[in-house]
């Protein structure tokens, strides 16, 4: 046993404040949609995004999205698009380690184009009205976006507390269902590759 999972279990006592009840066996990915789902009605919202947060070599949406109840339509058009990356949502969380609230095309590009309206109408018709978004960590340090969105408006401090530490616990435990890959932590920008 390794020095990192010796801590971790001499500690896990010590984890008195999770709901699931500390443990070191993970959950299932449909046990973590059901989970985030119950999250997401809780906090008065209708839509979830979970996803690894954007590496400047793995860009496109399908490929950092973990779990999500977006129509399948609004899904496909995202992923075309091809704007995850360099949204106004990824943008401020990258300037921020406290959650964003979007009221207006948070997936959108930054540029006010053509191309950025559709998307922001089609968003807006399947009801991604408004976002609460924020950014967390596992023990790993891999880094994950968790975005709620819909018709309501700022949740309040608890209800967003309460939100942030239940996406925390759903992290914790689906990260210690995943077995640890062999890749490096962290990767090329994509300027790196696109000199290389």
């Amino acid at each position: 046993m390794n020095r990192r999972e010796r801590a971790v279990r001499d500690c896990a006592d010590n984890t008195a404040f999770s709901a699931f009840s500390a443990c070191s066996a993970g959950i299932s990915a449909v046990e973590g949609a059901s989970r985030l789902d119950e999250l997401t009605k809780a906090a008065g919202f209708e839509f979830h995004l979970f996803s690894v947060f954007p590496r400047g070599d793995r860009t496109a949406f399908l490929e950092n999205k973990v779990i999500s109840n977006w129509p399948q339509s609004l899904v496909n058009f995202y992923e075309e698009a091809d704007l995850f990356y360099c949204s106004k949502l990824v943008a401020a969380m990258k300037r921020t380690i406290m959650p964003v609230f979007c009221e207006e095309g948070p997936f959108g590009g930054t540029a006010a184009n053509q191309e950025n309206r559709r998307l922001n109408a089609m968003f807006q018709m399947h009801g991604l009205k408004q976002t609460f978004a924020f950014a967390l960590h596992d023990a790993d340090l891999k880094q994950y976006i968790f975005a709620f969105s819909g018709s309501g408006g700022v949740p309040s401090r608890e209800a967003a507390m309460a939100l942030v530490y239940g996406c925390m616990e759903l992290l914790d435990r689906l990260a210690s269902a995943e077995k640890p890959d062999d890749r490096p932590s962290e990767s090329l920008t994509r300027r790196e590759i696109e000199c290389l």
